[in-house]
């Protein structure tokens, strides 16, 4: 019996440690974050980290859609000997610094109810996506048609966060200006639906390269030049 009781509980223990240290500690402490005050004299810079919140009813979308499955949102620590954070991460590369400036830390999750670390790197990490990201119409044409744009690309197409239907007179304002294969047929459009915006919006917002209260304020990055 005592050999069945300690069984028993080395089961609990082998399973109940992992779970409450790598889930239920860290959830915990996740909940109990809020945002943390920029100081002026320390940091030069006014208002809250992180302070911008991402585009909720994009997520959404991007969690329906699986692109979760081949895209991280998570810049590695440096001392796991991978790529981190740099200044400029994902904007301009040529004038960035050697060594690493940081990875993401909780807060930069904060307004997120779910965090997509991600599954696997089959496409690139999108992370600061909206520093790096085309235009608002080109990102359209790479979820629609991605191959239109790179013929090796192994991105699925999300034509059904769009609608084509007749021209009415001339092509709409909005309407995805394709070529090749992927043009609709004569007298159509393609245009994209609120899923669709609302998804461009979400990728457009992914800037998680905010400094850090008293740590990083020297090395913030800034938006990309037109």
């Amino acid at each position: 019996m005592s050999n069945f009781r300690t069984f028993i509980l080395t089961l609990i223990a082998s399973f109940g440690l992992p779970w409450l240290c790598l889930i239920i500690i860290p959830a915990i402490k996740y909940q109990a974050l809020t945002p943390v005050a920029y100081d002026k004299d320390k940091d030069g810079l006014d208002g809250y980290y992180p302070p911008a919140p991402i585009n909720r009813q994009g997520q959404i979308i991007y969690a329906r859609e699986g692109c979760v499955q081949c895209h991280t949102q998570m810049i590695r620590p440096p001392q796991l000997a991978l790529d981190g954070w740099r200044k400029g991460w994902g904007q301009d590369q040529e004038a960035r610094p050697a060594a690493p400036t940081r990875s993401n830390t909780l807060l930069d999750y904060l307004s997120e109810p779910y965090a997509f670390l991600g599954v696997q790197r089959i496409g690139p990490d999108l992370t600061n996506y909206g520093w790096r990201a085309p235009s608002r119409g080109a990102l359209h044409l790479i979820l629609y048609a991605p191959r239109s744009i790179h013929d090796w690309s192994t991105m699925p197409a999300f034509k059904s966060l769009y609608i084509e239907r007749k021209a009415q007179g001339p092509v709409a304002e909005e309407a995805l200006k394709l070529t090749g294969k992927s043009a609709p047929k004569a007298g159509y459009e393609v245009v994209p639906t609120a899923e669709a915006e609302a998804l461009v919006d979400y990728l457009l917002s992914l800037k998680k390269d905010y400094p850090i209260p008293g740590a990083t304020a020297a090395v913030a990055a800034t938006p990309a030049k037109k």
